[in-house]
Formats: C-alpha cells, structure tokens, sequence
C-alpha cells in the first residue's frame, strides 16, 4: 500500500512540475530533465528528478538565474538512448531547451552527450560513469558531476588497501560502465596494495533475477570482499540472496548508500561499505544545513532526507548554475568556459571541474551500513565517514585520461 500510494504522489508531482515558472516577468530559461520515471529502475530516476525540481525551486524562489526563471520540463528516457535522442531533439528544436540534464543510465548518458555535443547545448550529468565519456568520446558540451567508473573503483581501492582484506571477487552488471569500474578498481588495487589477489570476476544480464549461481561462486573462492557495482533493483536482488545463501563476504559497492535499497535489503546490508560523491550522513555545515532545507520543504513521503540520488543531482544542479552565474550569460560558448576550472563549495565541499575533460574532482566520503535504528532511517543505513579520499587521490590522473586534451 505504502509503495502505491508513493507511486501515485509520484505521478502527481511530475504532472506540477510540468507547469512553467511564475511570477516573472523575464523570458524564462528552459531546460529539460530525462530521467528513467517507469520501469524496475523508476526509483532511481525518481530520486534525481527530486534532487533537480528542489534545487530549481530554490533557484526560482532567489530570484532565479540573472533575474530569468528556470522552467524545467521533466520526461520519461525508458533507459533507452532511441527514446532519449528523440526526445532531446524535440524539446531543443521545439520547445528551444537550452540545457540537458540527466543522470541514469551510461548508455542514455552518452547517447545525449554526443546529442549535445551535434546540436551545441550544454549537457549536465550527475550520474552516469562511463569513463569514455570524459575520455576518447569526450565533447566540450558535456560535464559530469558526479564519478566516473574509474573514480569509484579507484576511491574504493584507496580504502580498502589499507585494510586486512587480501582477497577479492568481482560481481557485476554486464555492460560498459561496471566493466570500465572494475578495470579500474583491479589497476588501483595493483598500485596501492600489490599483494591483492582476485580470486573471481562474473557479469550478469542487467535484471537477472537470481544470482545464486555466482553467488555460490563466491561463497566457495572465500573471498573476503565482494566488490559490485550494481544498483537498483540488481543490488536489492544481490544484496538479499548473498544473506540468504550464507555468504560470508564483505560488500563494496558503488551504490549501497540508496536508502531505498537499505530498507528493502534490511540486515542483509549490515557491514557493506561505500564511497560516493554524496552522502547524507557526511556532516559539513553546508550539508546539515542543505537537510534542514530539505525537510521543511518536506518534497515527498518518499525521501523525507535528501538521500543518495536526490544529494547528487542536487549539488551537481547547482554547481551549473554557479557556472552560469560566472558567465552571466547561457550561450554554450560562455558557460563552457566558466565552468572549466570553476571551483564550488557544495554540500560535501569543494569541488573543481577538471578543465582538460570536463570530469568534477572532489573529497569521497567512505562508510559503512551500521544496523538500525540511526538519526535518519529506522532500518539499517550509512554511518558517518569512516575516511575521506582527497580528490586528486580519487581521480585518475588527467594525463592518463584517454584523452589529447589532458595531454598537453
């Protein structure tokens, strides 16, 4: 009953934030959001509309950007590029979008770069992590806050490296980002702990429904750390059958910190940990105050903190408009070059856009899932930072970035 209801309120809310802006008088500046809003990955693309409507509205109730409001349209990609491409032309030849945001799913992500790139609008994505997006397919339109493949498994590896874990097994998504997320964990882990053994590394179809079969792998290598990136309904799946078959095997996955998957996993996510560009128990000043914000304007039942998805589309949100605060100007040409290089403090913290590829550098936060009841959810959920990764550790260093522009 509860998830229907939440569903509905869903709808609802999607159906008002259709409506232009109010109570301006300046010509409204437009953009679009395509999120995943149906399907088993809904609540994902839910939880970043979220993120993007409140940081609008903040906007909006400031005063807008350059005295102009923001009008936000919000559409459905299905996570599919196809439905994504054609969508995105329509509202930038039709409704005359002048930015694209979106952050789910990497093969939608860089099918609407590559879009943004032919038709010169700036795109913001807080949450796809191909790493080729930021490297050989890189374009000066897009701008990624949030991590790439390589900066979540390399923040990951600094943490773990200095730990008691020796053995490790791979268990993933079967598509570029995972891939390109693994890869990069198995090279960090060579350079910050050489006598790292992996002991297995599998792929399955994205939805399978039963993990048992590689799930039994593990149980039988004793690999003492799992490492994943799945997420969504993969990671519930994952999650739950690993408790359920005894496995013994410590969790690091990229996304484990998405509370909707905590309250659905329950004590199975007990002792996972997790490193990611947002988290909402990392209590900066600029963060309890970002909460705080949060709950009074009281969004949704659905995320009454501004969790995982909903913080990481927020800060990234508002560290563009910073960008074209600084340009005071939305031509393409302007933005882009106030955003390279621009420094803004979100609620984590400092964080730059790295110039040559346009890839945020920024402190990642690592924590454990403690048992619940906490100060935010009563089912298990994130402790406080157990370490911070300096950004410049976290990142792949812009000369070995696949691309000519951070060579030089």
């Amino acid at each position: 009953m509860r998830k229907k209801m939440i569903g509905l309120v869903a709808v609802a809310f999607l159906v008002l934030w259709m409506q232009p802006s109010s109570g301006f008088s300046a010509e409204p500046i437009k953009m679009v959001c395509l999120e995943t809003i149906s399907g088993t990955m809904k609540f994902v693309g839910d939880a970043y509309a979220y993120g993007i409507k409140f940081a609008v509205e903040e906007i909006n109730a400031a005063g807008g950007l350059m005295g102009r409001p923001i009008e936000m349209i919000y559409d459905d990609h299905q996570m599919k590029p196809d439905v994504a491409i054609r969508k995105a032309k329509k509202y930038i030849l039709e409704d005359k979008v002048q930015f694209i945001v979106s952050g789910t799913a990497t093969n939608v992500g860089a099918a609407l770069a590559d879009l943004a790139g032919k038709e010169k609008v700036v795109m913001l994505n807080y949450g796809t992590t191909g790493d080729h997006m930021t490297a050989e397919a890189f374009n000066p339109y897009h701008f990624r806050v949030c991590m790439s493949s390589a900066q979540h498994g390399t923040s990951l590896a600094a943490y773990l490296s200095g730990t008691k874990y020796n053995t490790y097994y791979i268990l993933c998504q079967d598509y570029s980002a995972p891939r390109q997320g693994a890869d990069a964990f198995k090279k960090a882990m060579t350079r910050f702990k050489p006598g790292w053994k992996l002991v297995g590394e599998d792929y399955h179809p994205v939805g399978a429904k039963d993990l048992a079969p590689y799930i039994n792998k593990i149980i039988d290598s004793k690999a003492e750390i799992l490492y994943t990136i799945n997420w969504g309904g993969d990671l519930i799946v994952l999650v739950k059958q690993a408790k359920a078959l005894g496995m013994k095997s410590k969790i690091a996955s990229w996304f484990i910190s998405d509370p909707i998957v905590c309250e659905a996993a329950g004590d199975a996510a007990v002792g996972a940990i997790t490193a990611e560009i947002y988290m909402l128990t990392n209590d900066t000043p600029q963060n309890v105050a970002f909460i705080e914000r949060w709950k009074k304007r009281n969004l949704t039942p659905e995320h009454p903190y501004p969790d995982l998805f909903v913080g990481k589309a927020y800060q990234a949100f508002m560290f563009m408009t910073e960008a074209i605060k600084k340009a005071n100007s939305i031509k393409n040409e302007d933005v882009i070059k106030a955003w390279e290089g621009l420094t803004y403090t979100s609620p984590m913290g400092p964080m730059t856009m790295r110039a040559c590829d346009h890839q945020v550098i920024a402190q990642i936060p690592v924590a454990e899932i403690l048992p619940g009841p906490g100060p935010f959810f009563k089912f298990p959920y994130l402790g406080k930072p157990l370490a911070l990764i300096p950004g410049e550790k976290a990142a792949v260093p812009a000369e070995l970035v696949n691309n000519p522009r951070c060579k030089k």
